[in-house]
């Protein structure tokens, strides 16, 4: 039996002679999603997302030129655009499920 079915097949603890699985994670993701935006120095991200792979890039708001933490509907698809970079400058971009 091929694991991927095995794990499919699975709906609650299982336990077997040489196995045991359990169940844990069986809920629905969440509607939200919270983004941060770090920036040390000066430069501008652009959060971007579309909602299946042939669609086109939307932005998310305007561009961010300092940190933020924000929350946005989850969406299937996000990237960070960063521009306009100075020299020695670091950014960074996160996204969690909304708990």
């Amino acid at each position: 039996m091929s694991v991927s079915l095995l794990l499919k097949s699975v709906v609650r603890d299982t336990e077997g002679p040489e196995v045991v699985l359990r169940v844990v994670g069986t809920r629905e993701p969440p509607s939200r999603m919270v983004i941060q935006v770090s920036i040390v120095g000066s430069a501008s991200i652009q959060i971007q997302g579309r909602i299946a792979r042939d669609a086109p890039w939307q932005n998310l708001g305007a561009p961010h030129t300092a940190s933020a933490l924000f929350h946005v509907d989850a969406i299937q698809f996000l990237r960070a655009v960063a521009t306009g970079f100075a020299a020695n400058t670091t950014a960074t971009a996160w996204a969690v499920w909304a708990w």
